[in-house]
């Protein structure tokens, strides 16, 4: 019994310690297109400031409309075995245009994980 005792907490931290696989990158892109398909013709700039923060760069139109980009870095991943490690920064972007009325009316979403 006090053999059980010991065991179990320890078989518990290491089953809980196992970090969860990195998310696909074709996963995050579907992500991203589920959440802003929809926001097409409803949603303004101040939407997107909310989940990314400022946009990197916008770049205004002829009418009055912008093309903004958002960009979120999400961290470094490494990847390959011990000889050829490889990191590369895991991040989303969206590049919205908006119209003169500040509403977004396209966006093109990438991601890498």
């Amino acid at each position: 019994m006090r053999i059980l005792i010991l065991v179990l907490p320890l078989f518990v931290m290491v089953s809980c310690s196992s970090a969860p696989k990195a998310e696909k990158t074709s996963n995050a892109v579907k992500d991203l297109d589920a959440r802003y398909a929809e926001k097409v013709g409803k949603a303004n700039k101040t939407e997107l400031v909310e989940e990314f923060g400022t946009a990197d760069w916008c770049e205004p139109k002829a009418g009055g409309g912008e093309t903004c980009r958002f960009y979120k870095a999400m961290g470094l991943q490494w990847r390959g075995d011990k000889e050829n490690r490889t990191k590369y920064q895991t991040f989303d972007e969206v590049v919205a245009e908006f119209d003169s009325q500040g509403v977004m009316r396209e966006y093109k979403a990438r991601s890498q994980r």
